[in-house]
């Protein structure tokens, strides 16, 4: 799914036009220059995490929770501007760890990785759930 799928399918959950989502998501503080300047790219866990964080925190106004639970995910702090994102939607159950048994069995976010469409699609209808 690319950033343009993702976000055509968020401004369907959320009730708002596709036009002018660039423009209003970066007013509103959830969207960020790359968002548009990537949109035709395949969009990241790491992405997906920070998009619905921010919409949460700027729009919906929800606390953020105490991240020290997430430290079970062993790449948390790989991406140090993305940790918070990644934590509040891993605590809140938005989003999964990967186990990786075959690695010794720990947890990992897979920043980089992309899921699938309808596991994108869960993932919003989780986060807008949450108020």
């Amino acid at each position: 799914m690319t950033t343009k799928e993702f976000l055509v399918l968020f401004c369907e959950s959320t009730g708002q036009p596709f036009e002018g989502i660039f423009q209003r998501g970066r007013k509103e503080g959830y969207l960020e220059a790359e968002d548009e300047i990537f949109c035709g790219d395949d969009i990241t866990r790491k992405n997906v995490a920070r998009i619905l964080h921010m919409y949460l925190l700027k729009v919906r106004h929800v606390k953020d929770l105490d991240m020290k639970n997430a430290e079970v995910l062993r790449d948390l702090y790989d991406c140090r501007v993305c940790a918070n994102h990644v934590a509040q939607m891993y605590l809140r159950g938005v989003m999964e760890a990967r186990d990786l048994l075959s690695c010794g069995g720990f947890l990992w976010f897979d920043l980089n990785g992309v899921d699938t469409s309808l596991e994108v699609e869960d993932q919003i209808t989780r986060a807008l759930k949450i108020s």
